[in-house]
């Protein structure tokens, strides 16, 4: 190297030596005034090395309750519909591949009143794709909300319960009527956000749009029904009007006992 390179590389390792010479001492100062020189803690160590580790721990317990709090938010925030997707799938594949044998194993018949299991299983047949379409439209804008709101579970629950209470006012008052569809149960999950908006109209964001979007759907379906049974005399697809109504009725009742108050520490992960 020449002379001047040499001086230069010389004069660069100097400063380094004194910056962090500059930096130890005020790392030593700053030890001292908070901790006097040849001071021990209660077990007789040195109490510099009893503040690092103690300051090393609560360090790194606010380190992993913040992680754990952002992994909450996080999964709240993004809490997928399991529910709502599953039984729109079933729903799916099973009106492509179901059979006529199948059909008669799951729909629901009020004279074969033995074969509980039908309360339930004609909830995944749809007499066409009109019908199919519109249940599943239907059942995911209405359900979605609330099953990212209230869980899975919950929604389960009321969607279960709505069903069967649907096929059980059927069979009372229309005994003669075969029914299939999801119909009662989305009317349970309708209802339903009469005691989730009751418990939690507070916290919950775009509360005003979500009862107009709920009541134009509402009053959309009644209008259409009503026009059905006007002019076509609830012929052509039959409407059971009864696994409706026990179906909603059902769904606020049933509400009202599973729902639960959101906390506020869940504002930021409510949606619609």
């Amino acid at each position: 190297l020449s002379p001047p390179t040499s001086n230069r590389i010389m004069s660069a390792q100097v400063e380094s030596n004194g910056a962090s010479e500059s930096n130890n001492n005020c790392v030593k100062d700053v030890r001292l005034l908070l901790l006097p020189e040849n001071s021990t803690d209660s077990d007789g160590n040195p109490a510099s090395v009893a503040f690092s580790a103690e300051s090393h721990k609560k360090f790194i317990d606010d380190l992993t309750r913040t992680i754990d709090v952002g992994h909450v938010r996080r999964k709240r925030l993004w809490r997928v519909p399991w529910f709502i997707l599953l039984m729109s799938f079933v729903q799916i594949s099973l009106h492509w591949i179901a059979s006529e044998c199948m059909q008669k194993v799951l729909i629901f018949k009020p004279e074969w009143n033995v074969e509980y299991w039908r309360l339930l299983t004609y909830m995944l047949l749809h007499s066409d794709y009109w019908h199919l379409s519109l249940n599943i439209c239907f059942q995911c804008f209405i359900g979605i909300c609330l099953e990212v709101e209230q869980g899975h579970w919950r929604l389960a629950v009321v969607y279960m319960v709505g069903g069967v209470a649907g096929s059980l006012a059927n069979a009372w008052l229309q005994p003669h009527l075969h029914l299939m569809g999801a119909s009662a149960g989305v009317y349970a999950m309708l209802g339903s956000h009469v005691p989730h908006l009751v418990l939690n109209f507070s916290q919950l964001s775009h509360r005003f749009a979500r009862i107009a979007s709920l009541l134009i759907l509402l009053l959309s379906d009644v209008g259409f029904t009503t026009y059905h049974f006007c002019h076509n005399h609830n012929r052509n697809p039959r409407t059971s009007l009864e696994a409706h109504i026990g179906g909603g009725v059902a769904g606020i009742l049933c509400g009202f006992i599973v729902y639960r108050r959101l906390q506020p520490a869940n504002q930021k992960a409510i949606y619609f």
